[in-house]
């Protein structure tokens, strides 16, 4: 069982995606071999990063046996995550 939230962790989730997101933009701005490699590393690390996070929100939810809700104020909405066949699972409401 994790020592952070589901909240802190699902946070966690979120930046770990944004940031591979983001490195591989960097990556297809990038014309230095170097800085290709340097940044493939980075968004590589991110990845197993991300699924260590991933396995444990998803262990945390499973603990839970419940959804959790994750209310976005921007869009006024809430979302849902659950666990199913042990991945997550989005339901927008």
């Amino acid at each position: 069982m994790s020592t952070y939230t589901i909240q802190e962790q699902f946070n966690q989730y979120l930046d770990l995606l944004n940031k591979i997101h983001n490195l591989g933009h960097d990556i297809d701005a990038s014309i230095d071999e170097t800085e290709i490699t340097d940044l493939e590393t980075k968004r590589y690390t991110c990845k197993q990063r991300l699924q260590m996070v991933t396995k444990s929100l998803v262990n945390s939810i499973k603990d839970m046996d419940s959804k959790y809700p994750i209310h976005n104020y921007l869009g006024n909405q809430t979302t849902y995550i659950y666990v199913e066949d042990n991945k997550l699972v989005f339901e927008y409401h």
